[in-house]
């Protein structure tokens, strides 16, 4: 049975980009979710229609903050009410672009269909940045209307009050990763019901530091979908000391060619480099590059689809 798959893509600007984005992607089995921040001028997406079906609930959204995480629901509601429903939900942002042909990336979840594709590794993680006061201490919205006092009041409010007591609220394991990810059916109606009947996870994460990165993890890694989860396939290059991925360049390329893509040595998370399907960041002057991308998406097809030769090292479906 072919796998349907509902791509749910956060965006705010780079209309041009996002347009050749949702251009490659296209196929038969695909549909496409699109939430535009609120912020941004709608009409400028406006050439992406009727190709998309847009959010209409928008949210104004910020880096590192729960806005993040509501806009993420919203797509997956919306896609989720689709009639027939989907078997494979991505997310991706308005930055992201495919390594593979479409005909590639199907075949890929039609041999993992019940792989979770979210990378998950136990918080906290100092190599990475990913400490206990990410969750234990206040965080507030790194964006207007506060702007450059958001940083000395969250100081002062993690000065006068105490650690946040998470264990009533967070009972199970601890667990952050990449943002982005590719989840099964089942696991996005588990996520939308526990967000339903459980909103005390939602409110506790309004303050917690990136939930973006532990929201959905913490849901998925304390459930019966455990067993399941693998990785991110979305290829990211954060260099030592940033606090974001790269712009990726041509210099890039290289790593896009062969068989079969692997994460980056510098992806910002421990584990294995497995095999990726995605990549960020581009934007519409990264053209030149996203022509050779194709073109070697074009060449490694024949040998992808003939012998199911596209991995030496197959990811276990559990």
């Amino acid at each position: 049975m072919t796998v349907r798959i509902a791509y749910l893509i956060l965006a705010h600007d780079q209309p041009v980009h996002l347009q050749r984005l949702v251009a490659r992607l296209a196929a038969p089995n695909a549909a496409f979710f699109v939430h535009i921040d609120a912020k941004s001028d709608l009409a400028a997406f406006a050439a992406l229609a009727p190709a998309v079906t847009f959010c209409k609930r928008r949210v104004n959204g910020a880096w590192g903050d729960i806005s993040l995480v509501k806009a993420t629901l919203e797509l997956m509601k919306c896609a989720a009410a689709t009639p027939g429903g989907f078997d494979r939900y991505v997310l991706l942002s308005g930055a992201c672009y495919p390594l593979y042909t479409p005909a590639d990336i199907q075949a890929f979840f039609e041999r993992h269909r019940s792989t979770e594709f979210i990378e998950a590794f136990a918080l906290p993680d100092t190599r990475y940045g990913k400490t206990l006061e990410r969750i234990a201490r206040v965080s507030i919205r790194k964006s207007k209307p506060l702007g450059r006092f958001r940083w000395p009041l969250q100081h002062f409010l993690n000065r006068v009050l105490p650690p946040r007591d998470y264990r009533k609220v967070l009972t199970g394991d601890l667990v952050t990763g990449s943002q982005w990810w590719c989840l099964t059916s089942d696991a996005v109606k588990y996520v939308l019901d526990v967000t339903a009947r459980a909103p005390q996870v939602y409110r506790f994460c309004k303050l917690v530091d990136c939930p973006d990165e532990f929201y959905f993890q913490y849901i998925l890694w304390n459930s019966r979908f455990r067993a399941s989860i693998s990785h991110s396939l979305t290829f990211t290059r954060w260099s030592p000391g940033k606090t974001g991925p790269d712009m990726l360049d041509a210099s890039y390329l290289p790593q896009f060619a062969g068989p079969e893509i692997h994460a980056s040595e510098f992806k910002n998370s421990p584990g294995e480099r497995r095999e990726v399907l995605f990549a960020r960041k581009f934007s519409a002057a990264s053209a030149p590059m996203l022509d050779a991308i194709d073109a070697m998406a074009a060449a490694r097809q024949p040998a992808m689809r003939g012998e199911e030769q596209i991995s030496s090292k197959k990811i276990s479906s559990n």
